[in-house]
Protein backbone atom coordinates (compact mmCIF):
# COMPACT_ATOMS: atom_id res chain seq x y z
CA UNK A 1 0.00 0.00 0.00
CA UNK A 2 1.40 3.40 -0.90
CA UNK A 3 1.99 5.98 1.80
CA UNK A 4 -0.84 8.19 0.51
CA UNK A 5 -3.29 5.30 0.32
CA UNK A 6 -2.28 4.25 3.83
CA UNK A 7 -2.86 7.77 5.18
CA UNK A 8 -6.25 8.02 3.46
CA UNK A 9 -7.27 4.64 4.88
CA UNK A 10 -6.09 5.59 8.38
CA UNK A 11 -7.91 8.93 8.24
CA UNK A 12 -11.15 7.35 7.06
CA UNK A 13 -10.88 4.68 9.75
CA UNK A 14 -10.40 7.32 12.45
CA UNK A 15 -13.35 9.35 11.18
CA UNK A 16 -15.61 6.31 11.11
CA UNK A 17 -14.55 5.30 14.63
CA UNK A 18 -15.21 8.76 16.06
CA UNK A 19 -18.55 8.93 14.26
CA UNK A 20 -19.54 5.52 15.61
CA UNK A 21 -18.61 6.49 19.16
CA UNK A 22 -20.39 9.80 18.86
CA UNK A 23 -23.48 8.26 17.26
CA UNK A 24 -24.10 6.21 20.42
CA UNK A 25 -24.71 9.23 22.66
CA UNK A 26 -28.16 9.67 24.14
CA UNK A 27 -29.73 12.18 26.52
CA UNK A 28 -31.51 10.68 29.52
CA UNK A 29 -33.80 11.86 32.31
CA UNK A 30 -35.20 10.29 35.46
CA UNK A 31 -37.80 7.65 34.73
CA UNK A 32 -40.41 9.65 36.71
CA UNK A 33 -39.77 12.84 34.72
CA UNK A 34 -42.89 13.61 32.63
CA UNK A 35 -40.75 14.65 29.64
CA UNK A 36 -40.92 11.97 26.96
CA UNK A 37 -38.80 13.60 24.26
CA UNK A 38 -36.49 16.56 23.74
CA UNK A 39 -35.55 18.22 20.49
CA UNK A 40 -31.95 19.10 19.70
CA UNK A 41 -32.87 22.74 20.33
CA UNK A 42 -34.18 21.81 23.80
CA UNK A 43 -30.95 19.94 24.58
CA UNK A 44 -28.81 22.87 23.43
CA UNK A 45 -30.92 25.37 25.38
CA UNK A 46 -30.62 23.37 28.60
CA UNK A 47 -26.89 22.69 28.24
CA UNK A 48 -25.98 26.27 27.31
CA UNK A 49 -28.00 27.88 30.08
CA UNK A 50 -30.50 29.54 27.75
CA UNK A 51 -33.29 27.76 29.59
CA UNK A 52 -33.21 26.24 33.06
CA UNK A 53 -36.34 24.17 32.47
CA UNK A 54 -37.70 21.42 30.29
CA UNK A 55 -40.27 22.42 27.63
CA UNK A 56 -43.09 21.59 30.10
CA UNK A 57 -41.76 24.19 32.59
CA UNK A 58 -40.23 21.71 35.06
CA UNK A 59 -36.79 22.84 36.20
CA UNK A 60 -33.88 21.04 34.55
CA UNK A 61 -30.59 20.10 36.23
CA UNK A 62 -28.08 19.29 33.48
CA UNK A 63 -25.19 17.00 34.34
CA UNK A 64 -21.86 17.33 32.57
CA UNK A 65 -18.75 15.15 32.45
CA UNK A 66 -15.13 16.34 32.91
CA UNK A 67 -13.29 18.06 30.06
CA UNK A 68 -11.07 14.99 29.76
CA UNK A 69 -14.07 12.88 28.79
CA UNK A 70 -14.38 12.10 25.08
CA UNK A 71 -18.13 11.85 25.68
CA UNK A 72 -18.24 15.51 26.65
CA UNK A 73 -16.30 16.58 23.58
CA UNK A 74 -18.51 14.47 21.30
CA UNK A 75 -21.70 15.66 22.97
CA UNK A 76 -20.98 19.36 22.57
CA UNK A 77 -19.66 18.96 19.05
CA UNK A 78 -22.69 16.94 17.94
CA UNK A 79 -25.14 19.26 19.71
CA UNK A 80 -23.63 22.63 18.81
CA UNK A 81 -20.91 22.06 16.23
CA UNK A 82 -18.50 23.86 18.58
CA UNK A 83 -15.24 22.60 20.02
CA UNK A 84 -14.93 21.99 23.73
CA UNK A 85 -12.55 24.96 23.96
CA UNK A 86 -15.27 27.25 22.57
CA UNK A 87 -17.88 25.80 24.93
CA UNK A 88 -15.54 26.32 27.91
CA UNK A 89 -14.89 29.90 26.78
CA UNK A 90 -18.65 30.48 26.47
CA UNK A 91 -19.23 29.25 30.03
CA UNK A 92 -16.30 31.29 31.38
CA UNK A 93 -17.93 34.45 30.00
CA UNK A 94 -21.33 33.53 31.45
CA UNK A 95 -19.88 32.67 34.87
CA UNK A 96 -18.06 36.01 34.90
CA UNK A 97 -21.41 37.83 34.70
CA UNK A 98 -22.52 35.97 37.82
CA UNK A 99 -25.94 35.22 36.35
CA UNK A 100 -25.35 31.72 35.08
CA UNK A 101 -23.86 28.53 36.42
CA UNK A 102 -22.66 25.71 34.17
CA UNK A 103 -24.09 22.21 34.53
CA UNK A 104 -22.90 20.24 37.53
CA UNK A 105 -19.92 18.08 36.67
CA UNK A 106 -19.65 14.44 37.69
CA UNK A 107 -16.65 12.18 37.14
CA UNK A 108 -18.03 9.30 35.10
CA UNK A 109 -21.04 8.31 32.97
CA UNK A 110 -21.94 5.89 35.77
CA UNK A 111 -21.99 8.77 38.28
CA UNK A 112 -24.15 10.80 35.88
CA UNK A 113 -26.65 7.94 35.56
CA UNK A 114 -26.81 7.46 39.34
CA UNK A 115 -27.47 11.19 39.75
CA UNK A 116 -30.26 11.09 37.16
CA UNK A 117 -31.81 8.05 38.86
CA UNK A 118 -31.96 9.92 42.19
CA UNK A 119 -32.99 13.37 40.90
CA UNK A 120 -36.28 13.77 39.01
CA UNK A 121 -35.13 17.00 37.32
CA UNK A 122 -31.70 15.79 36.24
CA UNK A 123 -30.71 15.37 32.61
CA UNK A 124 -27.48 13.81 31.36
CA UNK A 125 -25.78 12.59 28.20
CA UNK A 126 -24.25 9.13 28.20
CA UNK A 127 -23.17 6.44 25.80
CA UNK A 128 -26.20 4.31 25.02
CA UNK A 129 -24.37 1.22 26.30
CA UNK A 130 -24.71 2.57 29.88
CA UNK A 131 -28.48 3.12 29.72
CA UNK A 132 -30.61 1.01 32.06
CA UNK A 133 -34.33 0.73 32.61
CA UNK A 134 -33.94 3.13 35.57
CA UNK A 135 -33.69 6.15 33.23
CA UNK A 136 -35.55 7.30 30.14
CA UNK A 137 -33.94 8.23 26.81
CA UNK A 138 -35.37 11.54 25.57
CA UNK A 139 -32.97 12.34 22.73
CA UNK A 140 -30.72 10.30 20.42
CA UNK A 141 -27.92 11.73 18.31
Amino acid sequence: MTKIAHKVFAASLLMSCSYTAAAELVVVVNKENPVEQLSLTNVIDIYTGRYMAFPNGTSAEPVDLPNESSYKENFYFQATGLSLAKINSYWARLKFTGRYLPPIELDTPSDALKYVQKNPNAVAYVDEQYVTDKVKVVYRF
